[in-house]
């Protein structure tokens, strides 16, 4: 455990320079947009999985940034160390990232003033389901191709993200009522599936991921 934590420390260190940037960023995109987009003002559900779906893709992304300018991901591999912890604390990574931006946007939420759209349980669980789904096949193609590869890719969904949004929000009745079916479980039915589902997901990515560190040759 205590490497696992170490991994995760030496993650955000390398990313300590970009963390107040992005703090100031989960604080003042949800207040712009929705007062931009009065629509998000009622159901804050999709801004709110858009914003952390956003975020972890760009801790994630920095930090990998910062591992390929360092070369500390060969360091890592050349160290005894298991590749499974490695891989784990990249999911825990992404996960401290999402808690955090949660946090966040509940607060921002509660505040009349911003005019920011409150999210349910359902609505959290939802957007941490598609994030780790995502981060699921992700972090694994990393492993496979190498960061330099997806810096392109990486980059561009940076960039496309508030086009997404906006692209979204066109079609914001019909996503509403998408969510509003499922959101028809009862919270513990969504919680322990969305539970199961996650700690799947990291278990297969992690062993995928495990593999793959394997057979690199550096």
């Amino acid at each position: 455990m205590k490497t696992i934590y170490n991994l995760v420390k030496k993650d955000y260190i390398l990313i300590k320079k970009s963390l107040l940037i992005m703090l100031l960023f989960v604080t003042f995109a949800p207040i712009f947009i929705s007062m931009r987009a009065p629509e998000f003002q009622n159901n804050g559900t999709l801004l709110y999985g858009m914003l952390a779906l956003m975020i972890t893709f760009m801790t994630y992304h920095m930090i990998s940034m910062e591992e390929m300018k360092q070369k500390g991901f060969v360091y890592l591999q050349i160290t005894p160390m298991s590749n499974k912890k490695i891989a784990i604390s990249k999911y825990i990574v992404v996960t401290l990232a999402y808690l955090a931006t949660t946090i966040i946007y509940c607060i921002l939420a509660l505040l009349p003033f911003t005019k920011v759209g409150g999210v349910g349980i359902k609505g959290i669980m939802l957007s941490f389901a598609i994030i780790e789904l995502f981060f699921g096949i992700y972090i694994p193609l990393t492993f496979k191709l190498g960061y330099v590869k997806l810096q392109m890719v990486s980059s561009g969904i940076i960039f496309l993200s508030p086009f997404i949004i906006s692209l979204i929000s066109k079609y914001f009745a019909s996503v509403i009522n998408i969510t509003s079916s499922i959101q028809s479980l009862s919270d513990l039915t969504i919680i322990v599936g969305i539970v199961v589902l996650t700690m799947i997901v990291i278990s297969i990515g992690s062993k995928a991921s495990s593999n793959i560190l394997k057979k690199q040759e550096y």
